[in-house]
Protein backbone atom coordinates (compact mmCIF):
# COMPACT_ATOMS: atom_id res chain seq x y z
CA UNK A 1 0.00 0.00 0.00
CA UNK A 2 2.84 2.39 0.95
CA UNK A 3 4.51 1.65 -2.39
CA UNK A 4 1.32 2.60 -4.27
CA UNK A 5 1.07 5.89 -2.36
CA UNK A 6 4.71 6.68 -3.17
CA UNK A 7 4.12 5.98 -6.88
CA UNK A 8 1.10 8.33 -6.84
CA UNK A 9 3.15 11.05 -5.15
CA UNK A 10 5.89 10.75 -7.78
CA UNK A 11 3.29 10.89 -10.55
CA UNK A 12 1.75 14.04 -9.04
CA UNK A 13 5.20 15.64 -8.76
CA UNK A 14 5.89 14.95 -12.42
CA UNK A 15 2.58 16.57 -13.38
CA UNK A 16 3.42 19.68 -11.35
CA UNK A 17 6.85 19.98 -13.01
CA UNK A 18 5.34 19.42 -16.44
CA UNK A 19 2.72 22.17 -16.17
CA UNK A 20 4.46 24.72 -13.92
CA UNK A 21 8.14 24.31 -14.67
CA UNK A 22 10.30 26.09 -17.29
CA UNK A 23 8.83 25.99 -20.80
CA UNK A 24 11.87 26.33 -23.03
CA UNK A 25 9.91 25.70 -26.18
CA UNK A 26 7.88 28.91 -25.80
CA UNK A 27 9.38 32.33 -26.55
CA UNK A 28 8.45 35.50 -24.77
CA UNK A 29 6.10 37.85 -26.60
CA UNK A 30 8.03 40.67 -28.31
CA UNK A 31 7.49 44.05 -26.70
CA UNK A 32 7.18 46.80 -29.32
CA UNK A 33 8.23 50.20 -27.94
CA UNK A 34 5.85 53.14 -28.18
CA UNK A 35 6.98 55.72 -30.78
CA UNK A 36 8.29 59.02 -29.45
CA UNK A 37 8.30 62.26 -31.49
CA UNK A 38 10.91 64.98 -30.88
CA UNK A 39 10.54 67.61 -33.61
CA UNK A 40 8.85 68.54 -36.88
CA UNK A 41 10.20 70.65 -39.75
CA UNK A 42 8.83 72.98 -40.94
CA UNK A 43 6.39 73.85 -38.15
CA UNK A 44 3.77 75.20 -40.56
CA UNK A 45 2.78 74.73 -44.19
CA UNK A 46 0.01 74.34 -46.73
CA UNK A 47 -1.72 71.16 -47.89
CA UNK A 48 0.64 69.07 -50.02
CA UNK A 49 3.79 70.59 -48.52
CA UNK A 50 6.54 68.14 -47.44
CA UNK A 51 7.06 67.65 -43.69
CA UNK A 52 9.85 65.87 -41.80
CA UNK A 53 9.09 64.28 -38.41
CA UNK A 54 11.97 63.25 -36.15
CA UNK A 55 11.75 60.81 -33.26
CA UNK A 56 12.43 57.27 -32.03
CA UNK A 57 10.82 53.84 -32.48
CA UNK A 58 8.93 54.91 -35.62
CA UNK A 59 9.95 51.96 -37.78
CA UNK A 60 7.07 50.11 -39.45
CA UNK A 61 4.72 52.98 -38.64
CA UNK A 62 1.12 52.07 -39.51
CA UNK A 63 0.10 55.67 -40.11
CA UNK A 64 0.81 59.31 -39.39
CA UNK A 65 -2.06 61.72 -38.86
CA UNK A 66 -2.76 65.45 -38.73
CA UNK A 67 -5.76 65.87 -36.40
CA UNK A 68 -6.82 62.28 -37.23
CA UNK A 69 -6.46 62.86 -41.02
CA UNK A 70 -4.08 60.19 -42.34
CA UNK A 71 -1.17 61.31 -44.50
CA UNK A 72 1.16 59.53 -46.91
CA UNK A 73 4.40 58.13 -45.45
CA UNK A 74 6.92 58.94 -48.18
CA UNK A 75 9.92 57.45 -46.40
CA UNK A 76 10.69 56.09 -42.93
CA UNK A 77 14.10 55.33 -41.42
CA UNK A 78 12.77 54.58 -37.95
CA UNK A 79 13.99 57.93 -36.63
CA UNK A 80 12.90 60.19 -39.52
CA UNK A 81 9.57 60.12 -41.34
CA UNK A 82 8.98 62.18 -44.48
CA UNK A 83 5.33 62.92 -45.15
CA UNK A 84 3.11 65.67 -46.59
CA UNK A 85 0.32 67.81 -45.18
CA UNK A 86 -2.72 65.71 -46.19
CA UNK A 87 -5.70 66.79 -48.23
CA UNK A 88 -8.53 67.45 -45.80
CA UNK A 89 -6.33 68.80 -43.01
CA UNK A 90 -8.05 71.71 -41.26
CA UNK A 91 -6.58 75.20 -41.35
CA UNK A 92 -4.96 76.14 -38.04
CA UNK A 93 -3.11 74.15 -35.39
CA UNK A 94 -2.99 70.38 -35.95
CA UNK A 95 -1.66 67.55 -33.81
CA UNK A 96 0.73 65.16 -35.54
CA UNK A 97 0.65 61.59 -34.20
CA UNK A 98 2.50 58.47 -35.37
CA UNK A 99 1.03 55.02 -34.72
CA UNK A 100 2.91 51.71 -34.73
CA UNK A 101 2.27 48.26 -33.32
CA UNK A 102 3.58 49.62 -30.03
CA UNK A 103 0.88 52.27 -29.77
CA UNK A 104 0.39 55.98 -30.42
CA UNK A 105 3.13 58.55 -30.03
CA UNK A 106 3.07 61.85 -28.22
CA UNK A 107 1.68 64.82 -30.17
CA UNK A 108 3.57 67.53 -32.06
CA UNK A 109 2.00 70.84 -33.05
CA UNK A 110 1.85 71.82 -36.74
CA UNK A 111 0.06 74.80 -38.24
CA UNK A 112 -1.78 74.20 -41.52
CA UNK A 113 -1.86 77.45 -43.48
CA UNK A 114 -4.56 78.48 -45.92
CA UNK A 115 -2.12 80.24 -48.25
CA UNK A 116 1.65 79.74 -48.64
CA UNK A 117 4.24 82.21 -47.33
CA UNK A 118 6.00 82.51 -50.68
CA UNK A 119 3.91 83.38 -53.73
CA UNK A 120 5.13 84.62 -57.11
CA UNK A 121 3.41 87.70 -58.59
CA UNK A 122 2.13 86.02 -61.77
CA UNK A 123 0.14 82.83 -62.56
CA UNK A 124 2.17 79.61 -62.99
CA UNK A 125 3.30 78.29 -66.36
CA UNK A 126 4.58 74.76 -67.05
CA UNK A 127 7.24 74.13 -69.72
CA UNK A 128 8.42 70.50 -69.45
CA UNK A 129 8.67 67.44 -67.22
CA UNK A 130 11.77 65.26 -66.85
CA UNK A 131 11.48 62.47 -67.72
CA UNK A 132 8.68 62.95 -70.25
CA UNK A 133 7.34 59.50 -69.25
CA UNK A 134 7.67 57.44 -66.09
CA UNK A 135 6.03 54.74 -63.98
CA UNK A 136 3.56 55.49 -61.22
CA UNK A 137 5.22 55.94 -57.81
CA UNK A 138 8.38 57.12 -59.60
CA UNK A 139 9.88 60.62 -59.33
CA UNK A 140 9.57 63.52 -61.77
CA UNK A 141 10.94 67.05 -62.02
CA UNK A 142 8.45 69.65 -63.24
CA UNK A 143 9.81 72.80 -64.91
CA UNK A 144 8.05 76.12 -65.33
CA UNK A 145 7.86 79.60 -63.89
CA UNK A 146 6.01 81.25 -61.01
CA UNK A 147 5.63 77.86 -59.33
CA UNK A 148 6.36 79.07 -55.77
CA UNK A 149 3.76 78.16 -53.19
CA UNK A 150 2.03 75.48 -55.25
CA UNK A 151 -1.20 74.58 -53.47
CA UNK A 152 -1.93 71.46 -55.53
CA UNK A 153 0.07 69.32 -57.96
CA UNK A 154 -2.17 66.72 -59.59
CA UNK A 155 -1.98 64.03 -62.29
CA UNK A 156 -5.49 63.53 -63.72
CA UNK A 157 -6.78 65.17 -60.52
CA UNK A 158 -4.87 62.75 -58.27
CA UNK A 159 -2.74 64.59 -55.71
CA UNK A 160 1.01 64.06 -56.07
CA UNK A 161 3.51 63.97 -53.21
CA UNK A 162 5.67 67.11 -53.52
CA UNK A 163 9.20 67.17 -52.11
CA UNK A 164 10.58 70.58 -53.10
CA UNK A 165 8.98 73.62 -54.67
CA UNK A 166 10.53 76.88 -55.82
CA UNK A 167 9.98 79.48 -58.53
CA UNK A 168 11.04 77.30 -61.47
CA UNK A 169 11.07 73.69 -60.26
CA UNK A 170 8.79 71.23 -58.47
CA UNK A 171 9.99 67.72 -57.54
CA UNK A 172 7.26 65.15 -57.01
CA UNK A 173 6.21 61.52 -57.40
CA UNK A 174 3.71 60.23 -59.97
CA UNK A 175 0.60 59.10 -58.04
CA UNK A 176 -0.23 55.39 -58.06
CA UNK A 177 -3.24 53.79 -59.77
CA UNK A 178 -3.08 56.03 -62.84
CA UNK A 179 -3.92 54.54 -66.25
CA UNK A 180 -1.15 53.92 -68.76
CA UNK A 181 -1.02 56.68 -71.36
CA UNK A 182 -1.39 60.45 -71.45
CA UNK A 183 -2.47 62.24 -68.28
CA UNK A 184 -2.83 65.92 -67.43
CA UNK A 185 -0.47 67.44 -64.88
CA UNK A 186 -1.92 70.52 -63.19
CA UNK A 187 -0.14 72.94 -60.87
CA UNK A 188 -2.27 75.38 -58.90
CA UNK A 189 -1.08 78.43 -56.95
CA UNK A 190 -3.08 81.26 -55.42
CA UNK A 191 -2.49 83.15 -58.70
CA UNK A 192 -3.93 80.52 -61.05
CA UNK A 193 -3.29 77.12 -62.68
CA UNK A 194 -1.27 75.64 -65.52
CA UNK A 195 -1.41 72.22 -67.20
CA UNK A 196 0.89 69.99 -69.24
CA UNK A 197 0.60 66.48 -70.66
CA UNK A 198 2.65 63.60 -69.27
CA UNK A 199 3.00 59.96 -70.29
CA UNK A 200 2.39 57.33 -67.61
CA UNK A 201 4.34 54.14 -68.36
CA UNK A 202 2.13 52.01 -66.13
CA UNK A 203 2.63 50.44 -62.72
CA UNK A 204 6.25 50.10 -61.54
CA UNK A 205 7.67 46.70 -62.54
CA UNK A 206 9.33 46.09 -59.16
CA UNK A 207 7.46 48.38 -56.79
CA UNK A 208 7.89 52.10 -56.05
CA UNK A 209 11.23 53.74 -56.78
CA UNK A 210 13.67 53.04 -53.96
CA UNK A 211 15.13 56.57 -54.15
CA UNK A 212 13.22 59.79 -54.80
CA UNK A 213 13.62 63.52 -54.33
CA UNK A 214 12.91 63.21 -50.60
CA UNK A 215 16.70 62.93 -50.15
CA UNK A 216 17.13 66.60 -51.11
CA UNK A 217 18.16 68.84 -48.23
CA UNK A 218 17.33 72.46 -49.03
CA UNK A 219 20.58 74.40 -48.48
CA UNK A 220 20.79 77.05 -45.72
CA UNK A 221 20.89 80.79 -46.52
CA UNK A 222 24.69 81.22 -46.73
CA UNK A 223 25.33 78.11 -48.87
CA UNK A 224 27.14 79.00 -52.12
CA UNK A 225 27.14 76.34 -54.88
CA UNK A 226 30.11 75.97 -57.20
CA UNK A 227 29.82 74.15 -60.52
CA UNK A 228 33.45 74.18 -61.76
CA UNK A 229 34.73 71.00 -60.13
CA UNK A 230 35.56 67.37 -60.90
CA UNK A 231 32.18 65.91 -59.95
CA UNK A 232 31.46 62.18 -60.03
CA UNK A 233 29.16 62.85 -62.99
CA UNK A 234 31.47 65.11 -64.99
CA UNK A 235 34.46 67.48 -65.03
CA UNK A 236 32.36 70.63 -65.16
CA UNK A 237 33.65 74.07 -66.07
CA UNK A 238 31.53 77.22 -65.90
CA UNK A 239 31.41 79.18 -69.14
CA UNK A 240 29.42 82.35 -69.87
CA UNK A 241 26.64 83.22 -67.44
CA UNK A 242 25.31 80.11 -65.71
CA UNK A 243 26.21 77.73 -68.53
CA UNK A 244 28.78 74.97 -68.12
CA UNK A 245 30.42 72.12 -70.04
CA UNK A 246 31.95 68.75 -69.23
CA UNK A 247 35.62 69.11 -70.14
CA UNK A 248 35.95 65.33 -70.50
CA UNK A 249 33.65 65.42 -73.55
CA UNK A 250 35.74 67.84 -75.64
CA UNK A 251 36.12 66.54 -79.20
CA UNK A 252 39.46 68.35 -79.52
CA UNK A 253 38.03 71.50 -81.06
CA UNK A 254 36.37 72.90 -77.93
CA UNK A 255 33.06 71.40 -78.90
CA UNK A 256 31.56 69.54 -75.95
CA UNK A 257 29.09 66.67 -76.01
CA UNK A 258 27.82 67.55 -72.51
CA UNK A 259 26.56 71.05 -71.85
CA UNK A 260 24.36 72.38 -69.09
CA UNK A 261 22.98 75.29 -67.13
CA UNK A 262 22.01 76.04 -63.53
CA UNK A 263 20.49 78.73 -61.34
CA UNK A 264 20.74 79.20 -57.59
CA UNK A 265 19.51 81.96 -55.30
CA UNK A 266 18.45 82.22 -51.67
CA UNK A 267 16.05 85.04 -50.85
CA UNK A 268 17.23 86.08 -47.39
CA UNK A 269 14.35 88.54 -46.97
CA UNK A 270 11.80 85.73 -47.31
CA UNK A 271 14.13 83.01 -45.95
CA UNK A 272 13.37 81.07 -49.12
CA UNK A 273 15.51 79.16 -51.63
CA UNK A 274 13.59 80.56 -54.62
CA UNK A 275 15.94 79.31 -57.38
CA UNK A 276 17.70 75.95 -57.33
CA UNK A 277 18.13 73.70 -60.36
CA UNK A 278 20.81 72.06 -62.50
CA UNK A 279 20.39 70.49 -65.92
CA UNK A 280 22.87 69.01 -68.39
CA UNK A 281 22.48 66.96 -71.57
CA UNK A 282 24.70 64.60 -73.54
CA UNK A 283 23.96 65.40 -77.18
CA UNK A 284 25.36 62.03 -78.34
CA UNK A 285 23.17 59.86 -76.13
CA UNK A 286 20.29 62.31 -75.77
CA UNK A 287 20.21 61.70 -72.01
CA UNK A 288 19.47 64.65 -69.72
CA UNK A 289 20.12 64.85 -66.00
CA UNK A 290 18.21 67.44 -64.02
CA UNK A 291 17.84 68.19 -60.34
CA UNK A 292 18.90 70.41 -57.47
CA UNK A 293 21.79 71.26 -55.19
CA UNK A 294 21.40 69.56 -51.81
CA UNK A 295 23.11 70.40 -48.52
CA UNK A 296 22.22 70.54 -44.83
CA UNK A 297 25.33 72.66 -44.19
CA UNK A 298 26.52 76.05 -45.43
CA UNK A 299 30.09 74.75 -45.60
CA UNK A 300 29.96 71.06 -46.58
CA UNK A 301 33.08 69.02 -47.29
CA UNK A 302 31.18 67.18 -50.01
CA UNK A 303 29.05 69.10 -52.50
CA UNK A 304 26.00 67.24 -53.75
CA UNK A 305 23.51 67.32 -56.61
CA UNK A 306 20.38 65.17 -56.61
CA UNK A 307 19.53 64.34 -60.23
CA UNK A 308 16.97 62.43 -62.25
CA UNK A 309 17.71 60.76 -65.60
CA UNK A 310 15.49 61.46 -68.59
CA UNK A 311 16.10 57.89 -69.81
CA UNK A 312 15.78 55.73 -66.70
CA UNK A 313 13.50 57.94 -64.64
CA UNK A 314 15.65 57.17 -61.58
CA UNK A 315 17.16 59.55 -59.02
CA UNK A 316 20.86 59.47 -58.13
CA UNK A 317 23.42 61.71 -56.47
CA UNK A 318 26.45 63.40 -57.99
CA UNK A 319 29.16 64.61 -55.61
CA UNK A 320 32.42 66.50 -55.36
CA UNK A 321 34.79 66.14 -52.39
CA UNK A 322 36.25 69.59 -51.81
CA UNK A 323 39.18 68.14 -49.86
CA UNK A 324 40.53 66.58 -53.05
CA UNK A 325 41.69 70.07 -54.05
CA UNK A 326 42.14 71.47 -50.52
CA UNK A 327 43.22 68.72 -48.08
CA UNK A 328 43.44 71.18 -45.17
CA UNK A 329 40.05 72.73 -45.81
CA UNK A 330 37.99 73.30 -42.66
CA UNK A 331 34.46 72.16 -43.51
CA UNK A 332 31.48 70.19 -42.23
CA UNK A 333 31.68 66.42 -42.83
Amino acid sequence: MKQLIRINQLYLLLLIILFTGPQCGKSKKEVIPVPSLSSVSPVKGIIGEPVTVNGQNMGNADKITFNSIASTIVSNTGTVITTVVPTGATTGMNKIVVQTGGGKSNELQFEVEKTPDNVDPAPPTLSKIIPAANFTEYPVLIYGDNLSGAIHVTFNDKEAVVYTNNKKVITATVPKDLPTGTVTVKVATVKGTSTLNFQVSGAPPAGPASVNFSIIAIPPPNYVPTISNDWTCGLFSKQDGNNFVDLKTDDGTFNYDVTGTYEYHFNTTKDYNDLNYIEFTNKKTGETFAGQFSSSSANPCVLKMVLISSKTGLVSTCTFDRKKNEPDLVCDP
